[in-house]
């Protein structure tokens, strides 16, 4: 067993001790709208970090199917375990504020690239567990600071714990993985990872635009600067050469 696999098999373990319910958190709290922003919008908000959730739940399914590592497939099962609490937390969290929002068509566009690809499993582990979850460490963090209410901070605080944790998983089975992976191979899976992140850049440029939403939005060079922090974590596991892997 290589060294990674081995501290895999550990994080399947935390995982596992230190997983929480939905009945763990304080729903009693009050809900607390920001400022200026109309309910509508902030439902859409929580709408979508429920859609991603499922679609994340997609992109797992497949992962545990078809990773042949037994150590990757214990973490992956912790994994969905989680984002099916995340969903579910997301939920409930809406039936106090209002009713579940439509998916985002520029998100969506984002999702349905992730969901049509046809090549090898560990491609989906960068998109999700090092892409997309880096990514939503980011915004988990960004609203657990600027958003006022103390149930969805303490909502969000409950699964970034988690996502922290999904993210080191990604890191971890690449390290283990890539170096025998062809460079042709890695040449198509990066070309993809491109096409994702200009979706959800140009996704999440156009939203919460109108004025008084400004504490909802990712301005453009905030969002530059994600996507060279994270193409800077693709080029040090041998995906690309630099920070604009993904430019």
């Amino acid at each position: 067993m290589s060294t990674q696999l081995a501290r895999i098999s550990s994080l399947a373990t935390k995982a596992t001790a230190r997983a929480w319910s939905a009945r763990d958190v304080a729903w009693s709290q009050p809900i607390v709208l920001p400022d200026g922003i109309r309910p509508v919008v902030y439902v859409d908000l929580v709408s979508q970090l429920y859609h991603a959730e499922l679609v994340a739940l997609d992109a797992l399914a497949r992962m545990h199917a078809e990773l042949t590592e037994p150590e990757a497939r214990a973490f992956l099962a912790t994994q969905i375990a989680d984002e099916e609490r995340h969903a579910q937390v997301y939920r409930a969290y809406l039936e106090r504020v209002g009713d579940l929002r439509p998916i985002d068509p520029g998100l969506a566009t984002s999702f349905d690239a992730a969901r049509a690809w046809t090549g090898p499993a560990w491609a989906l582990v960068v998109a999700l567990n090092v892409m997309m979850e880096h990514e939503a460490l980011h915004q988990q963090h960004k609203r657990i600071a600027t958003l006022p209410c103390p149930l969805f901070k303490e909502i969000n605080q409950r699964i970034a714990a988690d996502e922290s944790r999904h993210a080191g998983f990604g890191v971890l089975y690449l390290e283990h993985a890539l170096p025998r992976v062809p460079a042709g191979e890695k040449a198509d899976v990066i070309a993809w990872l491109r096409t994702l992140w200009a979706r959800w850049h140009d996704a999440n440029r156009g939203r919460y635009q109108a004025a008084g939403e400004e504490v909802l939005r990712l301005d453009a060079e905030e969002l530059e600067r994600r996507g060279r922090r994270v193409g800077a974590t693709l080029a040090s596991l041998g995906l690309g050469e630099d920070d604009r892997v993904l430019a």
